[in-house]
């Protein structure tokens, strides 16, 4: 069974923990898109669908009635929200298909809790929050079943004035960590921070890999410079590679321009001990040529099998440990958020967009002109 069809079969044995949280939506109405409206319960306030999910083209923006969040839930009026990869994958229908038009997307986001449900005491109304995607894994070791409550793709997501999210996933954002930050923690940062300190347990002195300047590997960027390593990036663009320089990076590779960039790294390094491969398989063998002698590769990115299989060089040479995860649990999304808040670490953000303005914020996010993440601005 491949990923797709498990993730299939999960959300259809997970429909009653699921569509709770949707529950109680169908009555929304399409509407015009209105100036923004006050939001004082109950009120009325605009989402965006998936619609089809057949291009960003479909997404849709409708009105609706505020829902009220039921047991375990907590209702937020949203600041900011951050795209992933992933999401543009849901829109057009490349992510777990079965979805209704109906789905709110984006899996992360900040905001302000304004009613809670019933049994909910960790957060209260007035705190600025934000969730874990995987809203059901607290702590411990991964289980396939976070699939069941992911935030954005088996529930509803951030892009509304005001969402309904699992208090599950909800956690404080501290004092000193901005909007623009916060609004990417629970995709990117929580990513970057999971393959870093649970995986590889980066240490001061090591030589960390980073592919491109997307969301997980500027991230990745700044927490092993905060944890004392050195950091080697890549990209095809050298504007990119120079803002890269700016924020720490220690070693830059231009791809394009040096086809054989894995060995050029270990030539230049003596290999990095950690691999954030946010790309793939497609990257998996120059990625193996540039580690050291019992590297540790993390697997993030999911792009296609190449048509020639990865030859994996080294892994038995160089004695190299690999090791896919996705994304983080509760307890590493607080941990970040600390290590966040005590380092004074602020998101890189590559272009920020109205509420309104969320078909061209995907739009920009897909072109890949920029580095960091991309943001949409709810109070836009």
């Amino acid at each position: 069974m491949n990923r797709r069809e498990f993730l299939g079969t999960t959300a259809m044995a997970a429909g009653g923990a699921a569509g709770g949280i949707a529950a109680g939506l169908a009555t929304e109405a399409e509407a015009p898109a209105p100036g923004r409206e006050p939001l004082d319960p109950p009120g009325r306030a605009r989402v965006w669908h998936i619609g089809e999910a057949g291009g960003f083209e479909t997404l849709r923006l409708v009105t609706r009635e505020t829902p009220g969040p039921r047991r375990g839930e907590v209702l937020v009026d949203v600041h900011m929200s951050g795209l992933a990869a992933r999401d543009q994958a849901i829109v057009r229908g490349w992510f777990l298909e079965d979805k209704p038009p109906t789905r709110i997307p984006l899996s992360e986001g900040v905001g302000t809790v304004v009613a809670v449900g019933e049994g909910v005491t960790h957060v209260a109304v007035g705190e600025r929050v934000t969730c874990a995607h995987f809203a059901r894994w607290i702590s411990g070791a991964w289980d396939p079943v976070n699939y069941a409550v992911d935030v954005g793709n088996t529930v509803d997501g951030w892009l509304g004035e005001r969402v309904v999210l699992p208090a599950s996933g909800v956690l404080p954002v501290p004092e000193g960590v901005d909007d623009r930050t916060a609004a990417t923690v629970s995709g990117s940062g929580v990513t970057a921070w999971q393959a870093l300190h649970e995986v590889a347990r980066v240490r001061a002195g090591d030589t960390v890999l980073t592919l491109g300047t997307g969301g997980v590997s500027t991230w990745g960027l700044l927490l092993a410079k905060a944890a004392g390593a050195r950091v080697v990036i890549t990209s095809s663009s050298d504007e990119k590679l120079a803002q890269m320089r700016e924020l720490g990076a220690d070693v830059t590779v231009n791809y394009r321009r040096h086809r054989d960039w894995g060995e050029r790294i270990h030539a230049e390094t003596g290999g990095a001990n950690i691999v954030l491969e946010t790309v793939g398989r497609i990257t998996l063998d120059r990625s193996m040529e540039a580690c050291a002698n019992n590297a540790t590769l993390v697997m993030i990115g999911t792009t296609p099998l190449p048509e020639r299989l990865p030859q994996m060089p080294g892994l038995y040479v160089r004695n190299l440990g690999l090791r896919a995860i996705s994304n983080g649990s509760r307890d590493m999304l607080a941990a970040l958020l600390r290590a966040v808040a005590a380092n004074r670490i602020e998101a890189v953000v590559g272009g920020v967009f109205g509420f309104e303005e969320a078909v061209a914020a995907f739009e920009y996010a897909a072109a890949a002109d920029h580095a960091g993440k991309v943001l949409i601005d709810h109070r836009r």
